[in-house]
């Protein structure tokens, strides 16, 4: 049995429960190669549960940090892994290629996809993936504030969200209903940049302040075991 590469995942998935999502600082272009290199060899090293989906790591544009999305068909048995310090949702992954305390991954259940009315061109693939989590203040509901900002966002720019080169935006929120992760779908970095600087900053100010995150690469992508 091996691990083979497999296609980029498809974040609307019916048959995912729930994903987990790291975001892991680097210091540079040639840390983030070695990092992800790292997480990559350890994914395929591991035993592969019958409910894990698949296992995606992106990297930023900027060479800051790298960014790890597994996708599971089942919540429990993603907690059941984490429980294993063996397995591939924790081990020891070649973290020490890094001079940084590694944060620890967190669960996310995928809570609204928002795409423009005219889908792009279905030949269109994406190569920027911008991502941002957002930490909700006490008493603030993620659910809540993620409609809000879709809503000011409707409100001044209309339902249409005609934007030059927008694929998707998939919202997630944290079982710990504090936290929010926004991980969207562009044609590429300058459109995404475009669109950061006139529509996302204004919007998150607006909404109490924030920060728009960081622009990802896809790196690679593992859809399971192969005979």
């Amino acid at each position: 049995m091996s691990i083979a590469a497999g296609p980029r995942p498809v974040f609307e998935r019916s048959d995912v429960a729930a994903v987990l999502v790291a975001i892991v600082p680097v210091d540079g272009p040639a840390r983030q190669r070695a990092a992800a290199d790292a997480v990559v060899a350890h994914w395929r090293a591991g035993a592969w549960p019958e409910e894990l989906v698949s296992l995606n790591c992106y990297t930023s544009t900027d060479g800051r940090s790298l960014l790890t999305y597994a996708q599971w068909s089942s919540e429990e048995a993603l907690r059941e892994s984490l429980r294993d310090e063996t397995s591939v949702s924790r081990g020891k992954p070649g973290w020490g290629v890094l001079d940084t305390a590694v944060p620890e991954p967190a669960v996310f259940h995928l809570y609204r996809v928002v795409r423009p009315v005219a889908a792009p061109d279905p030949g269109v693939v994406a190569e920027c993936f911008p991502g941002a989590f957002f930490t909700m203040a006490d008493g603030v509901s993620v659910r809540e504030w993620t409609d809000c900002l879709l809503s000011s966002e409707e409100e001044t720019e209309g339902e249409e969200r005609a934007y030059p080169g927008a694929i998707a935006a998939n919202f997630h929120v944290g079982t710990d209903d504090a936290s929010v992760l926004v991980l969207s779908e562009w044609a590429s970095e300058k459109e995404a940049v475009a669109h950061i600087d006139a529509v996302i900053e204004p919007l998150l100010a607006h909404a109490g302040g924030g920060d728009a995150g960081a622009r990802y690469r896809h790196h690679l992508s593992l859809a399971g075991p192969v005979a």
